[in-house]
């Protein structure tokens, strides 16, 4: 097995950040994730204009929402994601596949705007991205070379203001 034609990128992560699924029901993902493997409390947020901005898809302005749920486990963010207005990878994820693992991330970049030229620059664009409330985030067109997985990064994630609810409360 060579690397073939799979982009070389002159980035080294640092860390798995986190590991992100697409749920059709955020409280029923939760639930199942909580029931099975204990894991939990889990913050929630409405990513959503005004605090959601700069949206793009697929190289292009454009407007979707979601609902995300975010749990600690060990080292690890678990992420829930339902999908709220327009199209978006969430909403191309659940038609393609149904539920299950979207994609990981790394937010432990020094410079996460020089990974997205890297990116870029291999051949590898950003899928969607947005600002939330002054965190910025990218995922990149990754499924093909990664075995199905999206690769996120993000900036300013300490930005990331109070959650909207907890779960359970």
């Amino acid at each position: 097995m060579g690397t073939g034609n799979i982009p070389q990128l002159g980035v080294e992560i640092p860390e798995l950040s986190q590991v992100a699924f697409v749920v059709e029901d955020l409280e029923d993902g939760m639930d199942r994730f909580d029931g099975l493997l204990g894991i939990g409390p889990w913050e929630i947020y409405r990513f959503e204009p005004p605090a959601l901005t700069d949206r793009t898809y697929r190289g292009e302005p454009h407007e979707y929402s979601m609902r995300l749920a975010l749990a600690q486990l060990g080292e690890t963010m678990i992420e829930l994601i339902e999908p709220l207005e327009g199209p978006s990878i969430y909403t191309e994820h659940l038609e393609e596949h149904g539920e299950g693992l979207h994609h990981v991330a790394c937010f432990a970049f020094d410079d996460p705007h020089a990974v997205v030229d890297e990116f870029e620059s291999a051949g590898l664009p950003v899928l969607q991205s947005g600002n939330f409330d002054g965190t910025e985030f990218w995922y990149f067109d990754t499924a093909d070379e990664l075995n199905g997985a999206i690769f996120e990064t993000a900036a300013n994630v300490d930005a990331m203001p109070e959650p909207d609810a907890t779960y359970p409360e």
